[in-house]
């Protein structure tokens, strides 16, 4: 067994998927047809990945065995932050109850990211305090939106404020974007293919023109897909907004690239092209790279093969596969 840490693999658990399948509107599951739908233009019929989104831990630990995963920063799969705001304090809890377990009866081999009812932000805080301080869960996994909302809406100050004073990391996973020109087309406009990370390439960036960093400098965010858009767009970013400063300046204090260095990561997760992780590496520094899968929605063996072809010396992918992340959490 190698070093590797997995920021993002995801799951469900039994129960969960029987309160699923119960349901007449999204998400919902239908177990005779293995169809799993969050939204009229995202369902998933995939037997291999609604199978591992609910295997038992036990199986799931043989797997990361044989594919040199050392440990997954596990986080639910999308779907409860979409719930009413009662049924997602009591699903969200149970989520991260389930986790914790999981970290208690194999320690070394999961963590956790927790699971937040955002409709209801005062049940928000106190399930996050509870996952920081009595569950040691790294941080929070949020979706990009919620349905009607985004996580740099004002309203969630206070959660990003509580996760930044206790250290804690903020992981934007995509969601079908709530921009109606998404729509009406499908999953290869909404979901994967494009909108879900032009939907986390939009939050992020509102962000940081919001000054959020600013105000929380000690804020940690990860994003997947080798950082979206920004390794990409970088260098035109920053100049092109050194010459709007000199006209308005934004609430932002510094350039995209600053906040690159100081508070935000990305993984390799969902995009194992050679061409993308060598932007990421160019534009955004090796000790910014942790190793993520998105697994079960990206198969071990296609990880594999990707990281064994890669022309990169064994101590670069040893920082990428765990070494960024021990310094970035010295407690995993």
């Amino acid at each position: 067994m190698t070093n590797r840490i997995d920021f993002e693999a995801h799951y469900y658990f039994p129960e969960l998927m029987d309160y699923f399948s119960t349901r007449t509107d999204y998400p919902m599951y239908d177990r005779a047809t293995k169809t799993f739908r969050r939204s009229d233009d995202f369902t998933l019929r995939h037997p291999y990945r609604l199978i591992h989104l609910e295997e038992s831990l036990d199986e799931r630990i043989r797997i990361m065995d044989a594919h040199g995963v050392r440990m997954q920063v596990l986080s639910v799969s999308s779907g409860i932050d979409f719930l009413s705001p009662e049924e997602s304090v009591e699903w969200c809890r149970k989520a991260n109850d389930y986790l914790y377990e999981g970290m208690r009866k194999y320690p070394g081999r999961f963590q956790g990211f927790a699971a937040l009812p955002v409709a209801d932000l005062d049940a928000s805080l106190q399930e996050l305090e509870r996952c920081m301080k009595e569950l040691g869960f790294l941080g929070w996994l949020v979706d990009s939106n919620f349905g009607a909302s985004h996580i740099d809406d004002d309203c969630y100050f206070p959660l990003l404020k509580k996760l930044a004073d206790y250290h804690g990391a903020l992981y934007i996973h995509p969601t079908q974007p709530i921009d109606e020109r998404m729509k009406g087309l499908g999953p290869q406009l909404a979901a994967a293919p494009f909108g879900f990370g032009i939907d986390v390439s939009v939050d992020l960036m509102r962000m940081i023109c919001k000054g959020i960093f600013d105000r929380l400098p000690t804020l940690k965010v990860l994003i997947g897909h080798m950082g979206e858009i920004f390794p990409y767009t970088m260098r035109r970013m920053n100049e092109k907004i050194r010459g709007y400063h000199s006209i308005a300046p934004a609430v932002n204090r510094q350039l995209p690239e600053s906040y690159f260095r100081h508070n935000i990561w990305v993984t390799t997760s969902g995009d194992f092209c050679p061409s993308a992780l060598r932007c990421a590496v160019d534009v955004l520094g090796l000790d910014r790279i942790l190793f993520g899968t998105d697994y079960p929605y990206e198969y071990p063996e296609a990880v594999d093969e990707f990281f064994d072809a890669v022309p990169m010396s064994k101590n670069d992918l040893d920082q990428i596969f765990f070494g960024n992340a021990q310094a970035i959490f010295p407690q995993i």
